[in-house]
């Protein structure tokens, strides 16, 4: 399964709320960065009272799609804001 998703997956997609902006970016920092060297393009739906975007990370933080990553990902931000886009 890890092989397909890797193979097929066009990006991973994370929402984010508005939380605080330094502590939430150096957690996802953190998150990230062992995954680095990947494949797979990152990108961050945010969204806070006043307004949404959608951003795509730099290619140096492209990831590569391990069980661990996504595990992580979703016990920090919940399954419902992350998600694996195939097409």
């Amino acid at each position: 399964l890890g092989e397909a998703r890797a193979r097929f997956a066009k990006s991973l997609r994370l929402s984010l709320n508005g939380g605080s902006r330094a502590e939430t970016a150096a957690r996802l920092r953190d998150l990230l960065a062992p995954y680095r060297s990947g494949g797979c393009p990152v990108r961050l739906a945010y969204r806070n009272g006043d307004a949404e975007a959608e951003l795509a990370l730099p290619d140096d933080w492209r990831v590569r799609l391990d069980d661990a990553l996504l595990d992580s990902l979703t016990g920090w931000l919940s399954a419902d804001n992350v998600r694996v886009v195939y097409s």
